[in-house]
């Protein structure tokens, strides 16, 4: 913190202040001005508290004219110039910025991990910085071997390729040896309460067992539970801040803890004593050279928690940026964000995996077509902003399309199917384009003289209307399973234009298709569509863009991706 030029500020401000409001200013309103200016300025916002109250009674001190006077010295003017991207970072330099991202490996990530990643990754590459992933994987209930390789695979196919990979099970004995200093220092402390008793003392503000125990004694159970002496839930250890605190989160909260009824998905049976997340967070912040954390503004109170251990250790602390909440609207998904509610779906039956259309995982997402630039965009468009949003995911499929719409081929589906029997129809081949404005080819259908078959949806049918890139037809029956129309020339007018698929008695093939709210939709996709490859994106003509899952040949199964 540059003490001097805080004060130069605060003495700014203290005049504008005091000339606006007849000769006194206010603490407050200098304080508030001071850290707009500079927002990076936050973290130290005691200090700085102190600094202009005492430069506010200097300025309150002086007469009226002399307070106009020295203002002459300074300029008041805020520059404000339009700015493409995101905001810069406080306190940033081209090159030294190292930012983190780091998931538990207790599922995929979904959208709202991903805010976190892009916003820190963007900021990064802003910077020609350093990005970090770091697997937050202490908790050995949670942590399974197939996540880390997922996560890394979701990351890199949106685009957010790391500098370096960092798992803090591999650094345990780096968490042991900072847990064995504040034990020394009696900033720390073991405590055999059970967790019904530390809930109960919590929450009417009392020491817990053993807060005055020696730093010798504390350093003794220590090492007599890393020899296995005391189980799972028999001893834990806690930071000693202040029992009556009047934050809560700050009553003295744990930081290391028994886990001995499970193996480490990496590490086995080696460690029976794991840092909790806050302690392992701050020591991996402090050492690994973290310079700013992007992250959610739910995570305040637990920044309060790892700034308390970095200063207890005289350890470096990162500029923190909270954003706001990033709500999805998931009324079109059965399952949708809750990783409790993915977890119990996978468990039960009910989808295919974290990757099922169903849920709101990256890789879901990723599986229906949204493209890693429509990710990107999105996410550079709300930044780091410290309000909540409310996002609906109209918005991510609206730029999605502009991306997909040039890309994807058109291909004939008809959902709610019936036969259509066309009378007196000459023989045609239909030229048809894969798309309408991009040249990707064409595919071709021969039809014979005579009486032509077709599905349609029955949606579509009406007295009068188009068959697409074949001709017009005019009903002359209806019924539950079939259509009557007859030929109706060939000239376009403003008949609806509808699409088909020929009725074939062998070798036809099915679509189906998956949405987000687990309704699934089979009708006959054209033929032609046999072509189209495990992974590609495609219009299903007048209905939705869908990313084609598996080609089976007889069936073609796709993912809904959006209209």
């Amino acid at each position: 913190m540059d003490e001097e030029r805080i004060r130069e500020l605060a003495y700014k401000y203290a005049l504008k202040n005091a000339v606006e409001h007849g000769g006194k200013a206010n603490v407050g309103a200098v304080i508030g001005k001071v850290i707009a200016e500079d927002p990076s300025l936050k973290v130290f916002a005691k200090q700085i508290a102190a600094i202009v109250k005492e430069v506010v009674e200097k300025v309150n001190g002086m007469d009226l004219e002399t307070q106009k006077k020295e203002m002459e010295q300074f300029s008041y003017e805020v520059k404000r110039k339009e700015r493409e991207g995101l905001p810069p970072l406080p306190n940033a330099e081209k090159g030294k910025v190292v930012l983190r991202f780091a998931p538990e490996p207790g599922g995929y990530i979904h959208l709202g991990n991903l805010r976190a990643a892009m916003a820190n990754y963007l900021y990064a590459e802003m910077y020609e910085g350093t990005f970090i992933l770091r697997f937050d994987d202490t908790n050995p209930y949670k942590a399974k071997l197939p996540y880390y390789e997922a996560i890394k695979e979701d990351l890199e196919a949106v685009g957010i390729k790391p500098n370096r990979i960092v798992y803090q099970s591999d650094r345990l004995e780096v968490y042991l040896d900072y847990l064995r200093k504040l034990l020394e220092m009696g900033k720390a402390y073991a405590s055999f309460d059970s967790p019904e008793e530390i809930n109960r003392k919590r929450r009417e503000k009392l020491p817990l067992e053993g807060r005055d125990r020696s730093p010798e004694e504390n350093l003794e159970i220590l090492d007599r539970t890393l020899e296995g002496e005391f189980e799972e839930g028999e001893v834990a250890f806690f930071l000693k801040v202040d029992p009556a605190h009047p934050n809560p989160v700050l009553r003295d909260p744990g930081i290391a803890r028994v886990i001995d009824n499970v193996p480490h998905p990496r590490r086995g049976w080696k460690f029976n004593v794991y840092p909790m997340y806050n302690f392992a967070s701050a020591i991996d912040d402090a050492t690994l050279g973290i310079t700013h954390i992007l992250r959610g503004k739910d995570h305040e109170n637990n920044g309060k928690v790892q700034r308390t251990i970095q200063e207890y250790l005289g350890l470096k602390t990162p500029i923190i940026i909270a954003f706001g909440r990033l709500k999805i609207e998931e009324s079109e998904f059965a399952v949708g964000l809750s990783k409790r509610r993915i977890r119990t779906a996978l468990r039960e039956g009910t989808i295919e995996g974290w990757g099922d259309p169903r849920t709101l995982t990256v890789r879901a997402l990723l599986n229906r077509g949204i493209t890693p630039e429509a990710l990107r965009k999105f996410f550079e468009s709300i930044g780091a902003k410290k309000t909540d949003i409310t996002v609906k995911m109209d918005i991510i499929y609206g730029i999605n399309r502009q991306i997909i719409d040039k890309r994807a081929k058109r291909v004939f589906f008809v959902e709610d199917p019936i036969l259509l029997e066309v009378e007196g129809a000459p023989t045609v081949e239909a030229r048809i384009p894969w798309h309408p404005d991009v040249d990707m080819g064409e595919r071709v259908y021969r039809l014979k003289e005579g009486i032509q078959r077709f599905w349609i949806d029955r949606r579509d049918v009406e007295d009068r209307f188009r068959l697409k890139y074949l001709y017009n037809v005019e009903v002359v029956e209806r019924g539950e399973d079939k259509v009557v129309a007859r030929f109706d020339g060939t000239e376009v007018g403003k008949e609806r234009k509808i699409q088909w698929v020929p009725f074939q008695k062998e070798g036809s093939i099915t679509g189906e298709v998956l949405f987000p709210d687990g309704r699934r939709v089979l009708g006959p996709i054209e033929f032609w569509a046999q072509g189209l490859k495990d992974g590609e994106v495609v219009q299903l003509d007048r209905l939705y863009f869908a990313r084609v899952w598996r080609n089976h040949g007889e069936k073609i199964t796709l993912y809904y991706a959006h209209r």
